[in-house]
């Protein structure tokens, strides 16, 4: 049997991301425990884009359901490297360091690519910075780079364990005492423990992370990539046991690792009654309003209530909406889910804010958007209960200026976009989370982080010992990551 029954046991037991890797088309990777969602990603610094069908055709059976095969669209060329496919992580929040790890991949190897190109090396995973707590291995000239934790803990070459047409579970577990490789459950290398093991973004270190190539910032290097599948991935916040490493490695005929990845569910009451009304004055241009109203509130208004701190901290699924108003038409609003992306401006003033979103397989929502051309696009962010019910609000709202369909070869797509001047200036302070960077540009700040349901222009925001005002924020949000860009002026 697989060694975990459920994501329950799972986190549990100290797994704090797992990438199952089931997915059977697309690009997205799922992290089933924490949400640090991978892509499967195939354009270099220097090289193109994968197409949407090499990219399925990475998606190939293992013993434990699917996996992802790197190289699949590859020739076996020198000159067609670029085919290659890696796994990237998105930036991280500025999550503390482990002080014990256990990293664990199950990786079929195919062959060398640096058989074909001497100059080529085989980048199994990087995760974090080299010699800065990250951890790295990496096969070239028939040897091993591998490294973990600080620099006192050290990094060495060591002969390459990888052996052609096999499959392998790859294990790094370390802690203040040591940290070993393990290769089919055998330990093969042992460093010198390391009191921290930082696999997350830094402010000053923003470079993505990578199953299957090293970084280069927001790509990868083209030298790294690896011939070989990937079966699933997992991170656990503590060491294994050698015994519990070694019964990692089952041949395959136990896979895969967690039998049942259906979501956590919580049996928790809500320490809220929904919907929660709002009961609050808003100044709007210059009439004090009173509004009794359930949410969302569907205004642009100068103040708000946090109805999601009313919440017990337990696991809430995100989601979005776009809401398309249809008052100017006489006709009702139009709600769409799933959108595939949406990016956004939120400024006050004189300034204009902006809205785009993309819809795909709109053909059913053509006739229903071009009829509200006159309205406004609203971008809503919703909370999902474990009893399935969906609370929402509003984040930001625009004119409805530019509806662009494009038609491919298997559906229609459609980009709606909009301007909005004079929205009112907020008050209020709000503490940013899951902090990924703080940049400094000719003395303004930029943080980029969570996206918060209540963040608007005009407000005191606070970023670890950093505080400011929020001039302007950018959204940016697809299928594999979402994040915010909270600014001053």
């Amino acid at each position: 049997m697989a060694k975990y029954a459920d994501l329950a046991s799972a986190t549990t037991d100290g797994i704090v991301h797992h990438w199952p890797m089931d997915e059977a088309s697309g690009t997205g990777v799922a992290d089933v425990v924490d949400g640090w969602n991978a892509e499967c990603f195939g354009d270099s610094f220097s090289g193109p884009e994968l197409s949407p069908a090499e990219y399925d055709a990475t998606v190939v059976a293992t013993p434990g359901g699917l996996g992802r095969d790197m190289a699949v669209n590859w020739n076996g060329t020198s000159g067609d490297l670029e085919k290659i496919a890696t796994l990237r992580l998105p930036q991280s929040e500025l999550l503390p360091a482990f002080s014990a790890i256990t990293v664990r991949i199950r990786y079929f190897h195919t062959s060398l690519v640096e058989d074909v190109n001497s100059s080529h090396s085989m980048s199994l995973f990087q995760l974090g910075q080299v010699n800065n707590y990250g951890i790295l291995i990496s096969v070239e000239s028939g040897q091993v780079f591998f490294a973990a934790g600080d620099l006192n803990s050290g990094s060495d070459v060591i002969p390459d364990p990888f052996e052609v047409g096999e499959w392998h579970d790859v294990v790094v577990a370390g802690d203040v005492n040591g940290t070993g490789l393990y290769v089919n459950g055998s330990l093969i290398y042992s460093l010198p423990g390391a009191s921290s093991f930082l696999i997350y973004n830094t402010a000053s270190y923003t470079a993505r992370s990578f199953f299957g190539a090293s970084p280069d910032g927001e790509y990868y290097l083209l030298g790294t990539t690896v011939d070989g599948i990937f079966q699933d991935a997992s991170i656990w916040d503590r060491k294994l046991t050698e015994q519990e490493i070694t019964d990692l490695n089952t041949a395959g005929i136990s896979e895969p690792l967690v039998t049942d990845t259906s979501p956590i569910t919580y049996d928790a009451a809500i320490n809220a009654t929904l919907p929660i009304q709002a009961e609050f004055s808003v100044y709007v241009n210059p009439v004090v309003a009173a509004l009794d109203a359930v949410f969302p509130i569907r205004l642009q208004a100068a103040a708000f209530q946090d109805w999601v701190s009313k919440i017990p901290p337990i696991q809430l699924q995100e989601v979005y909406r776009l809401v398309i108003t249809g008052a100017p038409a006489g006709l009702d609003d139009l709600y769409i889910g799933g959108i595939s992306s949406w990016q956004a401006t939120n400024q006050a003033g004189g300034r204009s804010s902006y809205v785009q979103a993309v819809i795909p397989a709109a053909d059913q929502y053509l006739d229903d958007i071009s009829a509200r051309q006159k309205g406004e696009l609203v971008i809503q962010k919703g909370y999902r209960f474990a009893d399935g019910q969906v609370q929402y609000d509003e984040i930001m709202r625009s004119g409805f200026d530019s509806l662009r369909p494009d038609r491919g070869q298997r559906a229609l797509t459609i980009t709606v976009s909009g301007y909005m001047k004079n929205k009112p200036t907020s008050t209020g302070t709000r503490a940013l989370t899951g902090i990924r960077s703080i940049s400094t540009s000719n003395g303004q700040r930029r943080v980029r982080c969570n996206i918060d349901l209540f963040l608007q222009p005009g407000m005191t925001v606070t970023a670890l010992d950093e505080t400011f005002t929020a001039d302007y924020i950018n959204y940016y949000v697809n299928d594999t990551d979402k994040f915010c860009e909270v600014s001053e002026r």
